[in-house]
């Protein structure tokens, strides 16, 4: 990936998230080879990115 200037920190981090909206964070603990709090705390940024968002966010004009 480095000799084709991707970013492979960026790849892997969305990668950890999209896995973690479908899987339970044990399982991606097994299959990644992370320890299971490692794993609960990607699930804990994965959800609260969102949730700061949303509470965040503007609702658009006219709706």
């Amino acid at each position: 990936m480095k000799r084709h200037n991707l970013p492979a920190r960026a790849a892997r981090n969305t990668a950890m998230m999209e896995a973690l909206a479908d899987l339970p964070p044990i399982v991606i603990s097994d299959l990644v080879g992370i320890s299971p709090v490692t794993a609960h705390r990607w699930a804990r940024l994965a959800g609260d990115s969102w949730s700061d968002y949303l509470a965040t966010r503007q609702p658009a004009q006219g709706t």
